[in-house]
């Protein structure tokens, strides 16, 4: 992690095996495209294995996350779809107090309909400061959007959010 990357706000794709490969890349390159600074964090170290055995290489391990979060600020974290990762996610109550943070701090959380379900248990199991605010900040996958079209939006809403 160089100086440049500490100064930023960052956006975070969490993962962990089983994660839906299309979602996971579409977003990522298309925030990556568009200047977004979003690092893929693994829920394990080393390659995380999709729901159809696609390897990838997070940016970093969850285990990690701690030094990015005490410099630098979160502006929006990614559940990408993946019952089988969605519901590793859900079980770690790391996954839980991220999440609860960054509600607290009113920045995003993007997710589908199954990404839901954690958010409901993280906050409930955490008794989440701004939980009553959670409507403003959580940014949902509409079934009727493509995935590109979603991606376009979290990266409108992002521009939109740091000017």
């Amino acid at each position: 992690m160089n100086a440049k990357d500490i100064s930023q706000k960052y956006v975070l794709m969490l993962l962990a095996d089983g994660f839906d490969e299309i979602e996971t890349v579409v977003i990522l390159s298309t925030l990556r495209r568009a200047g977004t600074c979003i690092k893929s964090v693994g829920l394990t170290s080393g390659l995380i294995n999709s729901v159809h055995g696609v390897l990838l290489m997070p940016d970093f391990a969850l285990t990690d996350l701690g030094r990015l979060i005490a410099v630098s600020s979160i502006e929006m974290v990614i559940l990408p779809g993946g019952e089988q990762s969605l519901a590793k996610l859900g079980s770690d109550p790391r996954i839980h107090r991220l999440l609860c943070q960054v509600i607290a701090q009113q920045s995003f959380v993007a997710i589908n309909s199954h990404g839901m379900q954690i958010l409901q248990a993280a906050l409930t199991s955490n008794a989440a400061e701004g939980y009553n605010k959670r409507d403003r900040v959580i940014l949902r996958y509409p079934l009727e959007q493509t995935v590109e079209q979603f991606a376009q939006n979290l990266a409108y809403r992002l521009e939109r959010s740091l000017h």
